[in-house]
C-alpha cells in the first residue's frame, strides 16, 4: 500500500446462505461462486473459508475461498457489509 488513504483490499469468493429450521447454515438452492470485496468501512476481520459475512444488503455468505485485488481494481467488485464471528463447513460443492 503505498499512500496513506489507500486500505487493504481482497476480493472474496462466497455463496449465499440461509438458516435451516435447526439453526444451522445452509447454502441456497442453485447458488453459484460470486465475488465481493473488503471496503473501506468494512467491519470485522477476515478469518478464513467457512467464515460468515454480511452483504451490503445483509444477506449472509459463506466465505469459499479468497483472492488478492490490486487498490486500483477495486470498483470492479461489489464491496461487502461486514464479517461476523460465526462459521461453517465449506460445502463439498464448493470445495478446492
Amino acid at each position: 500500500m503505498g499512500k496513506s488513504n489507500q486500505y487493504p483490499t481482497e476480493i472474496l469468493y462466497g455463496v449465499m446462505v440461509s438458516e435451516g429450521k435447526s439453526g444451522d447454515y445452509q447454502v441456497k438452492d442453485g447458488q453459484k461462486l460470486h465475488p465481493w470485496r473488503i471496503g473501506k468501512h468494512t467491519k470485522g476481520k477476515v478469518v478464513g473459508p467457512g467464515q460468515i459475512f454480511l452483504t451490503e444488503q445483509n444477506q449472509k455468505v459463506v466465505l469459499i475461498k479468497t483472492a488478492p485485488l490490486a487498490f486500483k481494481n477495486r470498483h470492479d467488485y461489489q464491496p461487502m457489509g461486514r464479517f461476523t464471528s460465526e462459521t461453517m463447513v465449506v460445502p463439498a460443492d464448493f470445495q478446492e
